[in-house]
């Protein structure tokens, strides 16, 4: 019997989460959104979570996994994991349903709220 290791395959998945300690939580989804990827800013209204749409609003996290839709579809009777406490990669921080950059002053709105997004 002869036995030959042929290669190695590492399996990881991209996150945007930085350090270890985090608090991820569950909320509702407000219907009728699109485009919500992991580190997009979130809000809540009405008890749900939205996008935040400007970086002066008050985002209570981001989003830790992306919402997968099919074919263009939004969001109805959605949930959505949430990192309302710990320290994510600001590279990977979006706001607005266009996913615009991360700033300064989202970055305050966030630390403010417990999250801290860092390089």
């Amino acid at each position: 019997m002869v036995r030959a290791n042929i290669g190695e395959v590492e399996i990881t998945e991209k996150t945007i989460l930085s350090g270890n300690d985090h608090l991820v939580v569950p909320y509702p989804v407000k219907d009728g959104l699109t485009n919500l990827k992991a580190g997009a800013a979130v809000k809540i209204t009405d008890g749900k979570i939205e996008h935040v749409a400007a970086d002066t609003d008050d985002a209570i996290g981001v989003l830790y996994k992306s919402i997968d839709l099919e074919d263009g579809k939004k969001t109805k009777d959605s949930t959505a994991l949430v990192v309302i406490f710990g320290a994510v990669k600001k590279g990977n921080v979006t706001f607005t349903d266009a996913g615009t950059a991360c700033t300064e002053q989202l970055v305050e709105k966030l630390r403010k709220n417990g999250v801290y997004a860092i390089n």
